[in-house]
């Protein structure tokens, strides 16, 4: 069973005589290190994001036959179902998940999923804004994210871009650990908690061919 120390933990610890005041702050001071060495990770994922060139615009429309099909399906299956037929974009994507997943290799999934609890929104707006750019660009999955009549309903544009920084927070955590996440892993739980209008679990199933199609070398 794993089992993580909270600053919260450490001090119940110290409160109840179990370790002393040096300990706790030893022990604090490496559970900070800890953070600091995961936000450097995603940090750097977010820069690995910049460039543009590789993409073309209008290159990745997502195809929806009707209106009504929207209405009854959901814009995480669209938007992740889309991505899988759009190699260049997944490949890009790809850039920031090996980025992430080589700085988190040899790191504890339950660290990482409280982590992402505590400070996954803290990068959360430089990741959609390089994605929601490349959305535009590209035009990406345009029938969730536009109208009928060709506006920008910025709310699922956003949504859009959300789903595509869960997809690369789940796979380069599932790339540090070796494996693909399921839904019991401490990240997707996670995920589930902090990212409500993302529907996680259906990211999941997906997640295996995400992975391997994402792998840039």
């Amino acid at each position: 069973m794993n089992y993580i120390i909270t600053e919260e933990t450490l001090l119940l610890q110290k409160r109840a005589g179990i370790i002393t005041e040096s300990q706790y702050k030893e022990k604090l001071k490496e559970a900070e290190v800890e953070d600091s060495s995961i936000d450097d990770a995603i940090k750097g994922g977010a820069s690995q994001l910049s460039d543009l060139s590789s993409l073309k615009e209008g290159e990745y429309k997502l195809t929806v036959t009707t209106e009504g099909e929207l209405l009854n399906e959901s814009v995480t299956g669209l938007v992740v179902g889309g991505l899988l037929a759009a190699p260049k974009l997944l490949a890009w994507l790809g850039k920031s998940i090996n980025w992430i997943a080589k700085k988190l290799t040899g790191k504890d999934e339950v660290k990482i999923a409280t982590w992402i609890e505590k400070n996954a929104h803290k990068w959360e707006k430089l990741y959609i804004k390089a994605i929601i750019g490349a959305i535009k660009l590209t035009g990406f999955a345009s029938k969730v994210w536009k109208n009928s009549d060709g506006e920008v309903d910025e709310q699922k544009l956003v949504t859009t871009a959300q789903v595509l920084y869960v997809v690369i927070l789940a796979v380069a955590a599932g790339s540090a650990f070796n494996t693909v996440l399921g839904p019991d892993s401490a990240v997707i739980k996670a995920l589930e908690g902090l990212f409500g209008s993302v529907k996680v679990g259906e990211i999941v199933s997906f997640l295996g061919k995400i992975k391997t199609q994402s792998k840039v070398g």
